[in-house]
């Protein structure tokens, strides 16, 4: 179908996108070629050749990507590390009574469970306070763009209904007018 020298571009697409790129290049609504030009040496081909394959490919590496970040999510192993709960001292509790691991002197013993719930509702409120940031930022324009939309769609609302207002205060007065002429017509 094309020539030879275009088989090393032909090779890397797939037999339907072949059919496809001769199919353009016989019924394009401009320039048409004739089938005997494509099995002929043309730059205009051969650059479209190029061009579908440049498409292909980047089509493909996106894909790709796509999917290697759709699997990096599926797989907990390649999430980064959170360290919300910070590590403190182990306790044990035993029938005699509280215990811990041995290295605290009796004067340094507190309350770790009160002191981690305070570390970690510190934490959560950081944590809360950037996740709201981040989706002013993310979602911030988009719903600009969506408020703008619903005004604009309000105000022709508006417009619309006082057109079709005006539109049955003439047809009122036209059907006033058509029965008064009746009337007058009658006598």
């Amino acid at each position: 179908m094309f020539h030879s020298d275009y088989k090393h571009i032909i090779d890397r697409l797939p037999e339907s996108l072949v059919k496809k790129v001769c199919e353009r290049l016989l019924y394009h609504s401009k320039n048409p070629v004739p089938l005997e030009s494509i099995s002929r040496k043309s730059k205009r081909i051969e650059s479209y050749l190029r061009h579908t394959l440049e498409v292909y490919e980047n089509s493909l590496n996106k894909k790709k990507r796509k999917t290697m970040t759709q699997e990096k999510l599926l797989h907990p192993r390649s999430w980064p590390e959170c360290n919300v709960f910070p590590t403190s001292p182990a306790i044990y509790v035993t029938d005699i009574g509280v215990q811990t691991n041995g290295t605290w002197p009796e004067a340094l013993k507190h309350d770790y469970e009160e002191e981690n719930n305070h570390r970690v509702m510190n934490k959560l409120k950081v944590l809360s306070q950037h996740l709201l940031d981040y989706n002013r930022q993310t979602f911030g324009k988009f719903m600009q763009d969506i408020e703008k939309d619903y005004r604009e769609r309000v105000t022709a609302n508006k417009k619309m209904r006082y057109e079709i207002k005006n539109l049955k205060m003439q047809l009122l007065e036209t059907e006033k007018e058509l029965a008064s002429m009746r009337s007058n017509s009658s006598y």
